[in-house]
């Protein structure tokens, strides 16, 4: 039997309410069925309140992470059908945490990095009131500690590389303090802070000491640096001092990384073998003795030995003489040269141990110069590269590669 052929107490309520009688059905089988068809119409809302929620789902699974949303009505009849999405859902984007988290860029280009107020460490003593340091301002790649100082830093050089590896780029600076008779490298590593400001993360490599005398861990002087990976490589030398032909500084790759803390070396060697092109050279000689040739004219010979220590073969020792204004030398050896008052004599390489004997024949008028001790004369010698500059020696080996004696002239 359906619904709607149950329905009698309906006619009755009708007749009791035209009737004027009560509208509320005494207990008993009328009002079970009164019950029993409010739970199934109950039932039927429920389901279709179901089905309408399974027909919205691709909706609601759109905005379920918006907690706020109203809870749509329930349908108590046939649903409308829910319109389709604007857009294909895709992956969702990354929310705001997400984004606020990502590390900074800290790629900074030579440009910026050049017009912009870094902090730098200190500078070493013999530098720290020559060389900025602090809070500095950069223009064009420079600074300098005050407007009349005598040395400036630059930024030679930038480079990027991943340093703290947090998948973002940070920026590695060579930097020179440097004037006419000192200079300084360091490598230094830059960052940006949540504002995006340049923030110093440390200093990456320095020299470890004067350039002069040189020692086995001694950096010198840092010729350039590359990106390798995760790390800095500095190409540095263990002789940098101004004067010092760039062929004879020995030169290594070293890498440097960050620990968390600070940059720590993490590849290449640790130190410097002894330099192949420094040994100890010495010469040796008395007072030049003239005697008289003629009525005004006097001679003699300037004798010099010229020796070689070690520990290196001195591939192209030379010395060189100066003589007092007015003398002559008169015969000069094979591999020498004048000039005004200086002599210069390329020698023959001389190996560890071993030395050799130069003569320069000279002479002198009486008349202009006079006689008894008439001045002084100058010998040096010294391992010289093609172009004639003077390799340095070891420690302590300066003290005999020059000399200087007396000139005297008989009557």
């Amino acid at each position: 039997m359906s619904d709607h052929e149950s329905t009698p107490e309906l006619d009755d309520v009708f007749t009791a309410f035209r009737a004027g009688g009560p509208l509320v059905a005494p207990p008993g089988a009328g009002a079970a069925r009164a019950v029993a068809r409010r739970r199934r119409m109950h039932r039927v809302v429920a389901t279709g309140v179901i089905a309408a929620v399974l027909a919205a789902t691709p909706v609601l699974a759109n905005t379920w992470a918006a907690p706020d949303t109203p809870t749509p009505p329930a349908q108590t009849g046939s649903p409308e059908p829910t319109p389709p999405p604007t857009t294909t859902p895709s992956s969702p984007a990354p929310s705001t945490a997400s984004a606020s988290a990502a590390p900074p860029d800290g790629r900074i280009g030579a440009k910026e990095l050049g017009n912009a107020t870094l902090d730098l460490p200190a500078w070493p003593a013999y530098l720290a009131d020559k060389c900025p340091s602090g809070r500095v301002r950069f223009t064009d790649g420079r600074a300098r500690r005050s407007p009349d100082a005598t040395l400036d830093v630059r930024i030679l050089q930038v480079v990027h590389a991943d340093l703290d590896r947090d998948g973002a780029r940070e920026t590695a600076a060579l930097f020179n303090c440097s004037g006419q008779e000192m200079s300084e490298a360091r490598v230094l590593a830059f960052d940006r802070d949540r504002s995006g400001a340049i923030d110093t993360m440390g200093l990456v490599v320095a020299q470890t000491g004067d350039p002069w005398p040189p020692a086995p861990d001694t950096i010198a002087g840092i010729r350039r640096i590359r990106a390798a990976g995760s790390a800095v490589e500095a190409e540095v030398a263990d002789l940098g001092q101004e004067g010092v032909p760039a062929s004879l500084a020995q030169h290594q790759w070293r890498a440097y990384s960050w620990s968390g803390r600070g940059f720590v070396q993490s590849g290449g060697p640790t130190a410097f073998p002894a330099n192949p092109r420094i040994t100890d050279l010495w010469v040796r000689g008395g007072d030049l003795l003239l005697t008289p040739a003629d009525a005004d004219r006097a001679t003699g010979t300037l004798r010099l030995t010229v020796g070689n220590r070690g520990p290196q073969r001195a591939a192209d020792p030379q010395v060189r003489v100066i003589l007092p204004a007015g003398f002559t030398v008169t015969s000069l050896p094979s591999g020498c040269t004048s000039s005004g008052t200086m002599h210069t004599c390329r020698l023959k390489a001389l190996a560890v141990r071993e030395s050799v004997t130069v003569e320069l024949s000279v002479s002198v008028r009486r008349s202009e110069i006079g006689v008894g001790r008439v001045g002084e004369y100058s010998a040096t010698v010294a391992w010289t590269d093609g172009d004639g500059a003077a390799y340095p020696e070891p420690p302590g080996g300066h003290k005999d590669s020059s000399i200087r004696h007396g000139v005297v002239v008989r009557e």
